[in-house]
């Protein structure tokens, strides 16, 4: 049996990988990337490595189709967004099982704005409002209150995130971001939460819970440039145990997707009161999935076992991991785990 990492050599991807192969399993792991240095990162852990377009070039679906079709492959790991948006339109139509959920929740989880609506009348997510002027910002900040939370609402990474206290610096901001190529960009403020910052990755089957865990991030590269002080790209990050957030959490799962099935990985942050609110589901790992398998929940082995062999892991469905796991990322030498101290 084949299994395909997409994106096998990216700061996802990669884990990924890494964790298919800590498993030690039987399958053949072969990987797709976009760039030689990918694939030379992505050689270190897949048995192959072939070159597609990216997701949002023309032509991905179509050699990512062949590649499925010529490997022979039997499940299919996405790890990027714009892969996920390329795949979107035809994901129902794909003959392999993939980790991501069907179109309809992909399209919720691609689209922060939609997800938002979709979650607004279940008090699991900050206070929301579209907004494209300094006249929507102003109306808009009296409702969430100052300061604001400005973002894209679509895109990894934080896009275009910022904190303003004024509508004249939101506006700013949007006509700098449309001046440098974002000009089909539409944007959201949100109640700003200033509490910690948390993920909760779960795996569903048929509409039940597998398995979950959580994790808090602590620091990111580079924070120190950005803007908004998130790049999306976490430095350094613990597992946790929170009866809380698996309560929010997988309350927006089911409150998204009638009947989930896959990778859902819901970003949350703590309001002033301590209460956290859903702030993105994504549609694949997120956060740090090699974290989590050194905490003993290996995401990606459970859904090889799960699509390749119907075999159910012998782990709770909430807290499966261990608390007080820390990793470190740096950007010259490889990831440092610990258990905890």
């Amino acid at each position: 049996m084949t299994i395909l990492v997409s994106a096998c050599g990216s700061s996802i991807g990669l884990e990924v990988a890494r964790s298919l192969k800590m498993a030690g399993r039987s399958e053949r792991v072969i990987g797709s990337e976009v760039s030689w240095w990918g694939k030379q990162l992505g050689e270190r852990f897949c048995d192959e490595v072939f070159l597609l377009p990216r997701g949002d070039q023309p032509g991905y679906v179509d050699a990512l189709v062949q590649l499925l079709r010529d490997q022979q492959v039997k499940l299919l790991l996405v790890n990027t967004d714009p892969e996920l948006e390329a795949i979107e339109p035809v994901r129902d139509e794909l003959q392999v099982p993939a980790s991501c959920p069907a179109a309809a929740p992909l399209r919720l989880c691609l689209d922060k704005q939609q997800l938002h609506e979709k979650l607004a009348n279940e008090d699991l997510v900050a206070r929301t409002f579209p907004v494209s002027d300094g006249t929507q910002l102003q109306d808009a900040l009296e409702k969430v209150g100052r300061p604001g939370w400005l973002r894209c609402s679509t895109g990894p990474r934080g896009r275009g995130s910022i904190l303003i206290e004024s509508a004249d610096e939101g506006a700013a901001w949007i006509d700098y971001w449309r001046r440098r190529g974002g000009e089909e960009d539409q944007w959201l403020l949100h109640q700003y939460l200033p509490g910690r910052n948390y993920n909760w990755t779960s795996l569903w089957w048929q509409g039940e819970l597998v398995v979950s865990a959580a994790g808090e991030r602590l620091a990111y590269f580079l924070s120190q440039v950005a803007v908004s002080g998130i790049t999306g790209n976490v430095s350094h990050a613990r597992t946790v145990v929170d009866d809380c957030l698996n309560e929010t959490a997988s309350r927006a799962v089911r409150a998204m997707d009638e009947a989930p099935h896959g990778v859902y990985s819901v970003d949350l942050r703590e309001a002033s009161k301590g209460v956290p609110l859903v702030t993105e589901i994504n549609a694949r790992q997120a956060f740090r999935p090699l974290l989590y398998t050194h905490g003993g929940v290996n995401f990606s082995a459970l859904l090889a076992d799960l699509a390749l062999h119907d075999k159910q892991p012998d782990l709770p469905a909430m807290n499966a991991q261990v608390a007080g796991m820390e990793i470190i990322r740096g950007m010259d030498f490889e990831p440092l785990v610990r258990g905890p101290a």
